[in-house]
C-alpha cells in the first residue's frame, strides 16, 4: 500500500507542472529558436555594407528573441506560481497521504519551473518577494494547526486509546 501512495505521489509531482507549462503553452505558443535565429556569417564574398547589414538584422532576430522568451516565461511565471502555491496549500490539507504529497511536490515543482524561466528578469526586489511568499506558504504548511481530533482505529485493535482514563 505504501508503494501504491508513493507512486501516486510521484506520478502528481511529475505530472502537475507539465500539466501547467502545456497548458499555458496551447493557449500562449512558447518562442522556438528558429522563428527569430538566423546564422550570421561574416563572408568575405560579401560587401562591408552587406556584411552590417547582416549583422544588424542577426542583432534585431536575436532582440526579438529574447523578447518572446521574457513574454512567454512572465506568462508562464503568473500561471505557475499561483497555481503552484495553490496546490502545496490544497494538497496539505487533503486527508489522501499519497495524492496530497504528490500535489505539494508538484506545486512546488511548478512554481520552481516558473521561476526558473523567468528568474532573470526579474528584479531584485520582484525576487526578493517572490521568495518570501514562497517561505510563507511553506511556512503556513509546516505549521499548520492540525485538526484536534485525531483518527480513530477499528474497535478492538491493539493501539486503541483506552476508554476511562
Amino acid at each position: 500500500m505504501l508503494a501504491r501512495e508513493i507512486a501516486i505521489g510521484f506520478g502528481v509531482a511529475v505530472v502537475f507542472p507539465m500539466l501547467i507549462y502545456y497548458g499555458v503553452s496551447t493557449f500562449i505558443h512558447p518562442p522556438t529558436g528558429y522563428t527569430y535565429h538566423r546564422e550570421y556569417v561574416n563572408s568575405p564574398k560579401l560587401t562591408p555594407e552587406e556584411n552590417q547589414a547582416a549583422k544588424e538584422g542577426f542583432q534585431r532576430a536575436e532582440s526579438a528573441s529574447i523578447e518572446a522568451e521574457r513574454v512567454f516565461s512572465l506568462r508562464l511565471i503568473c500561471v505557475a506560481a499561483p497555481l503552484g502555491y495553490i496546490a502545496m496549500v490544497l494538497g496539505s490539507l487533503l486527508p489522501i497521504s499519497g495524492f496530497g504529497v504528490g500535489l505539494m511536490f508538484g506545486g512546488i515543482f511548478a512554481v520552481i519551473h516558473g521561476y526558473w524561466s523567468h528568474w532573470s528578469y526579474l528584479e531584485d526586489w520582484v525576487r526578493f518577494v517572490s521568495l518570501l511568499v514562497a517561505m510563507a506558504v511553506l511556512t503556513f504548511i509546516a505549521y499548520r494547526q492540525l485538526p484536534s481530533g485525531r483518527q480513530t482505529q477499528p474497535p478492538g485493535s491493539d493501539n486503541a486509546p483506552a476508554k476511562g482514563r
